[in-house]
């Protein structure tokens, strides 16, 4: 028996059986190398900001697809572009691979004016905001003080509940009264950036710059900031035409805020 197993013709088998293994193994790994394209990966690349076009020619050349897989309204991004994509960009893929994106519309949707005649200055604002407008105050005489009478875009007058763009820029008018025009200038110490901005609103004011110190410098920073010093400042003869916008400058150190003797400065109108 043993010398059957190191004779020559077995030794001759054994090697015969090898090779052929080796082969049979070589031959399956190139196959499948053919077929799923091992080691010729494609570094997928960026495609924020693109227009569609733009994509197209990029991934063709890369021999890569695309498919859009949603179209959103982005009101402070360009119209047609890619905001998002899948596989991200310097993923590794295959050949022919198709790349999801998401872009932006190209005409903001329509919405439905809300109403908001007879509400207040600053409830009207609030309520237009929160439909996605952007708004602006002109005041105009009537026998309602602080209270929108109407208003308009591009320089027309539009109604209730007609269609416009989801964005679009609003002027709200708002009656001025029967006074002379002028109103007080409010208190506005200690108040943040948004609490000085309501108590203006409601006084038929505008809120003007808005200046931060040293210790502000974070957006964080900003939104927990107090006024301390304002312009025109607060005062028995402190008055302004309606309409008319003050100064704000903000802080974070309380050292700097006196809620109880203001500053000549701040007093100066």
């Amino acid at each position: 028996m043993l010398k059957f197993i190191f004779s020559k013709s077995f030794l001759v088998n054994i090697a015969i059986l090898i090779v052929l293994i080796v082969v049979v193994v070589f031959l399956i790994d190139k196959s499948l190398d053919s077929y799923t394209n091992h080691g010729e990966s494609i570094s997928v690349p960026s495609l924020e900001g693109l227009t569609e076009t733009e994509v197209e020619a990029i991934l063709s050349e890369k021999e890569l697809r695309y498919e859009i897989l949603d179209s959103i309204f982005v009101d402070k991004k360009p119209k047609g572009v890619v905001i998002d994509q899948n596989p991200l960009a310097e993923s590794l893929v295959k050949k022919d691979r198709k790349i999801y994106i998401t872009v932006t519309k190209i005409a903001a949707p329509k919405i439905l004016l809300p109403d908001v005649i007879d509400m207040s200055q600053r409830l009207a604002v609030a309520k237009l905001e929160s439909y996605g407008l952007k708004v602006k105050v002109e005041y105009k005489p009537s026998e309602h003080q602080g209270i929108a009478i109407g208003y308009e875009l591009k320089g027309k007058s539009i109604s209730p509940n007609e269609k416009i763009d989801l964005g679009a820029f609003i002027t709200l008018i708002i009656g001025t009264g029967k006074g002379d025009g002028k109103v007080m200038v409010p208190y506005l110490i200690n108040l943040n950036k948004e609490g000085a901005n309501q108590l203006l609103q409601t006084s038929l004011l505008s809120l003007g710059l808005e200046i931060y110190d040293e210790t502000c410098v974070t957006s964080t920073d900003s939104t927990v900031a107090k006024v301390y010093k304002q312009t025109p400042g607060y005062g028995a003869n402190s008055v302004l035409n309606i309409g008319s916008s003050v100064d704000i400058y903000l802080t974070k150190d309380s050292t700097k805020i006196n809620t109880q003797n203001l500053s000549l400065d701040s007093l100066a109108m």
